[in-house]
C-alpha cells in the first residue's frame, strides 16, 4: 500500500467536493480529509474556491490513482467547455505520495496547506 495525499477543490459548489469526498472514501483505505473549506483562486483572478485535503492508502500506482481521479473529473463535468467558461467542477490532484511532494507548487500553497495542516494534525496519534 501506498499512502496519498490528495487536494481538492472547486470554484463552482462545495458539492461537487463532498461528492469527490464520498467517493473517495470508498476507495482508499484509511481514509481522512480536513473540512471543506474556502480560499481565493490561486491566480489571484476568479471565483473562491472551496478546498480540502483527503489522505489514505491504495494499493495500485500512483499513475493508476492519477487515471481514476482524472476520469471521475471528467464524468463530473469537467470538460473543455468548462475550463474555457473558468469553472472548475472539481480538480482532484496527488500532491504527496508515499511521503514524497510531487506537485511542489501546490504543495506550497495556502489552498492545500490549510487543509494539510489540519488532516496531519487529526491523524497524528497524541501522548496520553
Amino acid at each position: 500500500m501506498s499512502s496519498v495525499v490528495l487536494s481538492l477543490g472547486s470554484n463552482c459548489d462545495s458539492r461537487y467536493v463532498e461528492t469527490a469526498i464520498s467517493m473517495l472514501a470508498g476507495l482508499l483505505n484509511d481514509f481522512n480529509v480536513s473540512n471543506i473549506y474556502p480560499t481565493p483562486p490561486a491566480a489571484g483572478v476568479g471565483k473562491p474556491y472551496d478546498n480540502a485535503v483527503a489522505t489514505g492508502e491504495w494499493a495500485g500506482t500512483m499513475e493508476s490513482l492519477n487515471s481514476l481521479l482524472k476520469n471521475y473529473e471528467c464524468s463530473a463535468g469537467r470538460d473543455e467547455a468548462a475550463r474555457e467558461a473558468g469553472f472548475v467542477l472539481i480538480d482532484i490532484d496527488i500532491v504527496v505520495w508515499d511521503g514524497a511532494v510531487v506537485r511542489p507548487w501546490d504543495f506550497s500553497q495556502s489552498f492545500f496547506r490549510i487543509g494539510y495542516e489540519s488532516v496531519m494534525q487529526h491523524s497524528v496519534p497524541t501522548a496520553n
